[in-house]
This record gives C-alpha cells, sequence and structure tokens, in this order.
C-alpha cells in the first residue's frame, strides 16, 4: 500500500493503461467497508483469503463483501462508474475505513474518486478524496469464495425449521452493522432454512434494504436432524404454589 498527497497520476511504461475515474461519497464508502469487515477472519488463523474483503463495483452500485466461513456480511451502497472487482486486503481496508470516516456536516459534499489500473491482474486502485487525501492499493491474487452461492435464493427451503441452535459470538456482527440507519424501527430479520439431508441450513439475515448476510448453524447437540423444543423442567410451578394450590391462590 502506497499513501499518497499530491494530485497528480503517474503511468509507468510505454502503453500503460490509463486509470479510470469513478465516484462515490466518502460516507458510502465507509459504510460499506465497516459493514464488510465486521465478517473477516482473524490474522491469527492463517487463513489469508479470509482475511480480506471482495469489492464489486459496477452497475450503479458497490458490493463489499467477507466471510468468516461462520458468517457472510454483504453491504451495497451506491456507486458510479466502470465495472470491476477486487480483494482488499484488511490492512488496506482499515486504512480506508479510517480515511472516509467523514463528519455528518460534510456529508453532502466529500467524495471519492476511484481510479483503476491493471484490473486483468491485480487491480492498482487509488482511492482520491476531493478534501485532499489519496491511498493506492493493490489488490491481493487469492482466490475468494463464491458467496453468493452461499446465500439462499428463494423461500423454496423456508419455513419447515422450529429449532436453529447458533454460536451467539456468531450473531454480533450483525448487531454492528450499519448502527445510524433505521432509527428505532431499526430490524434484523432472519430466514432459517433446511439442507437437503434434512438439517438446518444457512440462515439469511437482511438488515434493512442494503445489506444480507448469512449465519451458519451450529449441529444440534443430540446430532439428530434439527433441534427438538422443550419447555425448560424450572418453569414448572414452584415449591411453594404446587403445596398450597394452583399458582395465584394462596
Amino acid at each position: 500500500m502506497t499513501a499518497v498527497l499530491d494530485s497528480s497520476v503517474s503511468v509507468e511504461g510505454q502503453g500503460a493503461a490509463v486509470p479510470e475515474v469513478n465516484a462515490l461519497k466518502a460516507k458510502a464508502l465507509h459504510t460499506a467497508l465497516s459493514d464488510a469487515i465486521l465478517f473477516t477472519t482473524p490474522k491469527a488463523l492463517g487463513l489469508p483469503m479470509l482475511e480480506a474483503i471482495r469489492l464489486e463495483f459496477g452497475g450503479g452500485q458497490l458490493i463489499a463483501v467477507a466471510t468468516d466461513r461462520f458468517t457472510l456480511g454483504a453491504s451495497r451502497v451506491e456507486y458510479s462508474g466502470a465495472a470491476f472487482d477486487m480483494l482488499l486486503e484488511a490492512a488496506d481496508a482499515k486504512t480506508l475505513i479510517t480515511m472516509a470516516k467523514t463528519a455528518k456536516r460534510d456529508e453532502g459534499w466529500r467524495e471519492v474518486t476511484v481510479e483503476v489500473a491493471d484490473v486483468e491482474f491485480r487491480p492498482r486502485v487509488t482511492f482520491r478524496f476531493n478534501s485532499g487525501e489519496s491511498v493506492t492499493v493493490r489488490g491481493s491474487d487469492l482466490d475468494f469464495p463464491k458467496w453468493r452461492l452461499l446465500i439462499p435464493a428463494d423461500s423454496s427451503r423456508m419455513g419447515t425449521t422450529v429449532g436453529v441452535g447458533y454460536d451467539p459470538s456468531r450473531l454480533v456482527p450483525f448487531t454492528k452493522v450499519r448502527p445510524n440507519e433505521g432509527g428505532a424501527r431499526r430490524r434484523m430479520t432472519m430466514y432459517p432454512t433446511v439442507a437437503s439431508n434434512g438439517r438446518p441450513g444457512p440462515t439469511a439475515v437482511r438488515i434493512g434494504d442494503n445489506f444480507t448476510g448469512v449465519v451458519f448453524p451450529e449441529r444440534p447437540d443430540d446430532d439428530g436432524a434439527s433441534w427438538s423444543y422443550a419447555r425448560p423442567d424450572w418453569l414448572a410451578a414452584p415449591a411453594s404454589v404446587a403445596a398450597s394450590g394452583p399458582e395465584g391462590v394462596r
């Protein structure tokens, strides 16, 4: 990663491609990256392809997506310009998140132009802010999972699951997505599915119109096909009530 503060663009070598300029709001870039980085894998696990964020530019939008194998998050923001994609390393993502953070009073005017070269190999991308900052990053050449295949395509496998078990820690990142959007009506909607073998499948997650994700369930404790429900025994009437008659009668 190379940070620069001047406004010039250098092209090295004869016949080098001239970077194509594209644009989005600084706040939008901050939102997309801040959402996605919640779902990356810690460096200590040694899975570099899952430490990164996949960025897909084009079609009027930027999608930032990451997965740690147990959860997946995909965040969409508006973008105008050419279509290309890249795998952004976590360290570069953190730099961009810091750089793109924008005070509320500046959200209307602060923008980023995105200059791209070497699209066919490892994109070299310069994010240039109209407030003067810029940073150039090189996309990773690692392979990212085919993430769209992990998100349920429709509701055909939904509606038949009664119990689904989750590791509570896997749900925490979803609570941090777009914290300033939605106000009192902010909701996280979950859609459990059933896999072809009858076990609980991936649960689709929606937060607003521009974030979707997946959380993968835990296997039932008894290794059965699904989690079965039973009211806890400790909810039975307390001994004092059982001895004196129906609950509420003294």
